[in-house]
């Protein structure tokens, strides 16, 4: 598999106070290759979500580099950033917090169409949100609704339509499934497996549920304390932990 993603030594210090700081991301260096799942674990505030937001660009790193395609996208301005962005999609914990109240579902998903000037007319948009609908699953009438009206496995399925239609090549799933009861999270799971088959994506699969990446997961990392501590293929992880860490969280999931 060719590579599509690399950090590079990438940290993030927040500074509060006059003289604290905290490195939430401590000299990561990691590899993401086209059409794997990598899946990131690690307890709450070990900072998982700060590098994936780097990676996808609403965070900027104290230092390092992350290479998308071979290009840092530190660099990336104006028609190059946009292009980025279209590559680049994130799915969130929460969904109804990403999308827009008072927005009816079908204009939520049109979104990213029209500001990356996708579909040439009205009509052609509501083709492919459409398109879009059947795939993740959504009744024709959902497209009148509004966020409001639906389930939180609903509302979640719009959030990943509004991803998926602009064809991305890669993206991060901070927490995706952590609010969804477990039934809609198996969905949700198999949902996202089936897309990345027949969209051919990469995903960066963030968890603090071992037993949900290790499902999703081609390689797993394991981060704590701002450091990834360990990195194996998902099946080798599972039978021979190395880290401490590591084996604390399979013992605590039950593997």
């Amino acid at each position: 598999m060719s590579e599509i993603l690399e950090c590079r030594n990438l940290t993030k210090i927040f500074s509060y106070g006059r003289k604290n700081s905290l490195a939430a991301v401590d000299s990561v260096s990691l590899k993401l290759y086209r059409g794997e799942t990598y899946g990131l674990v690690g307890e709450s505030g070990s900072g998982k979500s700060t590098l994936g937001n780097m990676i996808c660009a609403l965070e900027k790193p104290s230092s390092g580099e992350i290479l998308f395609d071979e290009k840092d996208i530190s660099l990336l301005k104006g028609k190059a950033m946009l292009d980025f962005r279209k590559k680049m999609q994130v799915i969130f914990q929460d969904p109804y917090a990403t999308l827009n109240p008072k927005h009816k579902i079908g204009s939520i998903i049109a979104e990213g169409l029209k500001i990356h000037k996708i579909g040439g007319n009205s009509a052609e948009r509501n083709r492919l949100v459409n398109e879009m609908r059947t795939l993740i699953g959504l009744s024709p009438e959902t497209l009148e609704k509004y966020p409001s009206e639906l389930s939180g496995g609903q509302r979640q399925r719009v959030a990943i339509a509004s991803a998926m239609i602009l064809k991305p090549e890669f993206i991060v799933c901070d927490e995706c499934v952590s609010s969804l009861d477990v039934l809609i999270q198996a969905q949700i799971l198999n949902l996202l497996k089936g897309m990345q088959n027949s969209l051919k994506l990469t995903y960066f699969f963030i968890s603090h549920n071992l037993n949900v990446v290790a499902y999703m997961a081609n390689r797993i990392g394991v981060m704590y304390k701002g450091k990834i501590v360990e990195e194996k293929p998902t099946d080798e992880l599972l039978k021979n932990p190395e880290h401490p860490y590591t084996k604390k969280l399979l013992k605590a999931a039950g593997l």
